[in-house]
């Protein structure tokens, strides 16, 4: 059972261990042990990023498609990109542990996505939030909330 107050877990082949929590207001909280850390910043910031592109992928990316599956908009804009300003207040807490140093990305990411897809209800369809960056022919168009 996974709630608010249970961070979901994922470990990387690679070795990487990545705790993330999403709050009812929206912060994600990403706890992190990749190894020896080279590069606090660096790693922080590929946190950061990791969790930025997972939440875009389940909330709000998508490819607008008409019926017949032809892609309709291919700009930048139509894919439904977080913007830096519905970007939700990130934390990020390096556990530093033994070992070599780790790629630490691909397990943030995973639990990001996880736990957004949780706190999203456990949707059945990706993205979540559809309809808000669709093209005004598209499939997606005319299912906006």
């Amino acid at each position: 059972d996974i709630g608010w107050d249970r961070p979901v877990v994922v470990s990387s082949p690679a070795g990487a261990v990545a705790w993330v929590k999403i709050e009812k207001d929206g912060e994600v909280t990403v706890r992190v042990a990749a190894g020896e850390v080279l590069d606090e910043v660096v790693l922080r910031s590929y946190c950061i990023g990791a969790t930025h592109q997972a939440l875009g992928w389940v909330r709000t990316e998508g490819i607008a498609v008409d019926e017949t599956g032809e892609v309709l908009d291919l700009t930048i804009r139509s894919f439904g990109i977080l913007s830096a300003r519905e970007m939700p207040s990130v934390s990020v807490e390096i556990e530093e542990v033994d070992g070599p140093a780790v790629r630490a990305s691909d397990a943030v990411f995973a639990a990001v996505a996880a736990a957004s897809w949780i706190a999203g209800g456990l949707a059945p369809r990706w993205p979540i939030e559809t309809g808000r960056f669709a093209s005004p022919g598209s499939v997606e168009a005319g299912r906006q909330r």
